[in-house]
């Protein structure tokens, strides 16, 4: 399975915008589970006071591409009304699949 994580940090004081503006993107973009599956989403704080959210999906088989464009639109999307909004994403391998590049099955755990 691979992963895409994305991390998004603001101010507090940006939260009800930060919320509205999610929903306005949802509207105009629905999810496309043939592309990526949410796994879930957690909100945090971050050392310096700010807001993080953490944002885990699985990305289907060969759309790792469609995933990062259509995740870095979202986050460019945010950025562009949010003061001080920051991203980072990132596509990991999971455990097993990390294993398999060494020929090798992962341990149970």
């Amino acid at each position: 399975m691979t992963l895409l994580i994305n991390r998004n940090w603001f101010p507090p004081d940006q939260s009800s915008k930060i919320a509205t503006r999610y929903v306005e993107w949802l509207n105009e973009h629905p999810p496309d589970k043939t592309i990526e599956k949410n796994l879930g989403i957690g909100v945090t704080s971050a050392e310096n006071g700010n807001v993080l959210v953490y944002g885990i999906g699985q990305i289907m088989k060969g759309k790792e591409k469609e995933a990062l464009l259509i995740n870095t639109q979202q986050n460019l999307f945010m950025a562009a009304a949010i003061k001080d909004f920051k991203y980072k994403t990132e596509i990991m391998l999971d455990f097993n699949e990390a294993y398999k590049i060494l020929g090798m099955a992962a341990p149970e755990v």
